[in-house]
């Protein structure tokens, strides 16, 4: 039984798309450390602003390409130390059926104040992401204009926790515990190809102003899942009961989403706004209303608690994803026009949710080093919050390799107690090989 919760919840993971993705967050690559800046060594960094295709690739390029990446994964768990534990205890409790009036009791008054407090603070969130190799790839035309096309993969799923009172049930002299407690996990899968151009508008002596825009084609497989605790004394195999229940919810759509961005461009310094989704495309999730009619053993179990929670108001049994739109300010200064430093921030001027209903409003800064140097020719440090939602800060560390390869790593700087022992509560890591530096 031990961790056989975890286990079926990275099995939907797995299950939700052919990669992960944070998506919409645009914390991609580099920008794990940079942020939304965009930057001439990191192809993948166009997706903070469409208009820097303009001036990343050298006016002389008629055709450029990215080599691989970037992939990357990452995690954020609650407040509550070691929740899956609690969890598999409680899932061991409810299976039993001879437990002592004293036992049931004991189970009511540690559990119930327990799942108040997982409901509140409890959650599981991995995310990750994978750009397609050769994407995105540019094409210049007559030296002023760029055409470029992206395409990448990714998902990702947030496991909590709906609570509700243990009830005692009485067998002759032997006693057991009920409830509706259930886990709630939603889950994302997406494919996105986009089509960009980007071009100089606006020139004076040194420095030149760029827009562009972008149109990203979306698939979205969205899904929301109901894992009734007290389901899983039937015995049954938790990964498989999710992963039947996952492909009965899911649904697909596709839409489009619009982004425009313009960058004012000087041989040291940039300056950048970036709208994405300005049309606030949506996107529907699985629908969760059923009469529960032609189910057995913890399907029928997850649907019946998954009624119960739609009749009482706790949960949406129809849901449709709107992307809002969000602008973003980013800025940069280089200290030493060849070699030296780049100093840079971006900040979201808005509050946007993610496709899972988690809401993010970031802002970065960052610190680049650039050194003549095959062996580590870029180094990075940031630091980053997100002023919504979690709220949680982020440390960064970056280095470009070998001129083309690039590491990534973020960590929170608040911490949780995992199997004993003490763990960011949030952490990212991405790789990329670029085609240029």
């Amino acid at each position: 039984m031990k961790n056989r919760l975890l286990s079926g919840v990275l099995l939907t993971v797995m299950a939700s798309s052919p990669a992960l993705a944070q998506y919409a967050t645009n914390q991609i690559g580099q920008a794990n450390t940079r942020g939304k800046l965009a930057a001439a060594s990191d192809f993948s960094s166009v997706r903070s602003n469409p208009a820097s295709a303009a001036w990343m690739v050298p006016a002389e390029t008629t055709f450029d390409y990215n080599i691989f990446g970037p992939i990357g994964a990452g995690y954020e768990v609650g407040e509550i130390d070691s929740l899956l534990d609690e969890l598999d205890e409680l899932i061991d409790i409810l299976e039993q059926d001879n437990l002592s009036a004293q036992d049931a009791l004991d189970a009511k008054e540690r559990f119930d104040p327990f799942l108040v407090n997982a409901a509140i603070d409890g959650r599981i969130k991995t995310f990750g992401y994978a750009s397609i190799p050769v994407f995105p790839m540019f094409m210049r035309v007559n030296g002023h204009h760029t055409i470029y096309a992206d395409l990448h993969v990714g998902g990702s799923l947030r496991a909590t926790v709906i609570d509700d009172e243990i009830d005692i049930v009485g067998f002759n002299e032997t006693f057991a515990i009920n409830t509706d407690a259930a886990v709630y996990v939603k889950s994302m899968g997406l494919v996105s190809f986009g089509l960009g151009y980007a071009s100089q508008i606006w020139e004076y002596q040194d420095a030149s102003i760029f827009a562009g825009a972008k149109a990203n084609i979306n698939r979205f497989s969205l899904a929301k899942n109901i894992i009734s605790l007290a389901g899983l004394e039937d015995g049954e195999d938790i990964g498989d009961a999710i992963e039947d229940d996952y492909e009965n919810n899911a649904n697909s759509s596709v839409n489009i989403g619009l982004d425009i961005g313009v960058e004012w461009v000087g041989p040291r310094y940039q300056l950048g706004l970036t709208i994405t989704d300005i049309n606030e495309p949506d996107y529907d999730y699985g629908s969760l209303i059923s009469d529960c009619g032609g189910l057995s053993g913890i399907s029928l179990d997850n649907c019946i608690v998954t009624q119960n929670a739609i009749s009482a108001g706790r949960l949406n049994g129809e849901e449709t994803y709107t992307a809002n739109a969000q602008a973003t300010l980013s800025g940069g200064y280089r200290m030493g026009i060849e070699y030296g430093i780049l100093l840079g921030g971006s900040f979201d001027i808005n509050e946007k949710n993610d496709p899972i209903g988690d809401p993010y409003q970031w802002w970065h800064l960052s610190a680049t080093t650039f050194f003549n140097n095959f062996w580590v020719p870029e180094l990075r440090l940031g630091y980053s919050q997100n002023m919504a939602g979690s709220e949680l800060g982020y440390y960064s560390f970056g280095l470009t390799f070998f001129e083309r390869a690039s590491l990534d790593i973020s960590w929170s700087d608040e911490k949780v107690e995992i199997d004993d022992s003490e763990a960011p509560r949030s952490a990212m890591l991405s790789f990329s090989i670029q085609s240029k530096f």
